[in-house]
């Protein structure tokens, strides 16, 4: 299932009038209609049990990011079984199946998801917890890859029915590594996972939205993520005599508050910008100034000018503080990634068939973007893409969490939902979506 890819470019995409006889030509094969939207609908509910195994699976078994050798392995084998012939990534991190739609022209839609996981402790008390400490898909990454697995299986087990439409393009999977480091899209897109692609889509659970739900936007749906890391070199002493010392830990409590107070005041505040330090690394005995310590932590804005002049007022602060305390002080920016933004015309291409497919209600507009980070945004800079939140919320309100917490969870409904909007709109956007000829 692996049809040749051609050069067509990353043209931006044209709506085409489903409606217009003249949109398909030369062509005796029908349109996709709603008997097969159906039919795959069934099939995606005969196989909810499957999901939820394929996930738990996932849930249990989580990776680092840049080591997901055994994710990357399972999902081969499994897509392996399906009938699809996956493309493992270099260092066995990451993996591509292109799927044969009956296509002509060689060109695809893509999907996408992540592998890795984040790390934190999973403390839920359910069977399918975490099995390696300090590990945990609290991102959501394992309920997006079985869904890209859902996807496969349902397209492949009607690919006869699907063939006789007249459909554009072909459909490629993309399993990435490493989204928690914003580093594994730059590489698959380096591998060739853009190639040839006419847009890409894909989702991410919201734990706070309802299952059966959509959350969708124009433009950035998550802001630009940037980490940092200082590190504030002293001379350790006792703590009975600091000025024998060059003590970091001024230092530290300096920047932090620094960062805290004068950095939102580099952006025009009516733009977002988020800065928080989420780790502070130092001495471990009471008695002793530690010769060093280190800081890290995240930088968010909707607007990447922001994101430099804030990095810029940061470098400003670590030499201001060094100044009066006389320790080393190092500021790297060691991960970024930009805002998402997510294409108009695909975006209202994509919804406009969800809410006559579903329902006006399985569309929510979503009014301010997550302060969120996501990687995704580096396929957008290339193709026209379009990512949507998922509802994914638990029936009980007081078990909630946000994403990233120990105790996340899902609602599991949401494989099915997911898998049936993914279907549709893969399907949907492999007929209708061309190369604009302008």
């Amino acid at each position: 299932m692996n049809p040749k890819a051609s050069n067509t470019g990353h043209d931006a995409m044209t709506q085409i009038d489903p409606t217009n006889s003249q949109s398909i030509k030369n062509s005796s094969k029908p349109p996709l209609d709603e008997a097969l939207f159906a039919d795959l609908a069934r099939h995606i509910d005969d196989h909810h049990e499957k999901l939820i195994t394929l996930r738990r699976h996932l849930h249990a078994t989580p990776d680092a990011s840049g080591h997901e050798h055994e994710t990357t392995a399972f999902i081969a084998a499994t897509l392996t079984k399906l009938g699809c012939e996956p493309r493992i990534m270099q260092d066995g991190l990451g993996l591509l199946v292109d799927i044969d739609l009956g296509a002509p022209s060689g060109s695809f839609i893509a999907l996408r998801s992540e592998l890795d996981a984040v790390g934190v402790n999973d403390d839920k008390q359910t069977p399918y917890a975490s099995s390696k400490p300090g590990l945990c898909h609290a991102c959501g990454h394992d309920v997006h890859s079985t869904i890209l697995m859902g996807v496969a299986g349902t397209i492949t087990d009607s690919l006869d029915a699907i063939r006789q439409r007249n459909l554009k393009h072909n459909l490629r999977l993309i399993f990435q590594p490493s989204e928690e480091t914003a580093t594994g899209a730059q590489s698959m897109i380096m591998q060739g996972a853009l190639d040839s692609v006419a847009a890409i889509l894909c989702l991410h659970v919201d734990p706070f939205l309802e299952p059966g739900r959509i959350g969708v936007r124009h433009g950035p749906i998550t802001a630009s993520c940037n980490s940092f890391r200082v590190h504030i070199k002293g001379r350790g002493g006792h703590t009975a005599r600091p000025f024998e010392a060059i003590d970091p830990i001024p230092a530290v409590t300096s920047l932090i508050d620094q960062f805290y107070m004068l950095c939102p005041r580099s952006v025009d505040a009516r733009h977002p910008m988020v800065i928080s330090v989420a780790s502070i690394d130092t001495g471990s005995v009471f008695n002793a100034i530690p010769d060093e310590a280190v800081i890290q932590g995240t930088l968010r804005t909707l607007r990447t000018k922001d994101a430099s002049d804030v990095q810029q007022r940061m470098l400003a602060i670590a030499q201001g503080v060094a100044l009066a305390t006389g320790c080393d002080v190092d500021v790297q920016f060691e991960h970024a990634c930009p805002p998402t933004n997510n294409d108009v015309r695909l975006t209202d291409f994509v919804t406009s068939h969800c809410k006559r497919a579903f329902s006006d209600s399985f569309v929510e507009w979503i009014e301010l973007p997550s302060m969120g980070g996501e990687d995704f945004a580096f396929y957008q800079e290339q193709v026209p893409g379009l990512m949507v939140r998922l509802g994914a919320a638990l029936p009980d309100q007081k078990r909630r969490r946000p994403l990233h917490s120990s105790h996340f969870d899902i609602d599991e409904s949401a494989l099915t939902a997911g898998t049936k909007y993914l279907v549709h709109a893969a399907l949907w956007c492999a007929e209708q979506y061309e190369s604009d000829p302008t």
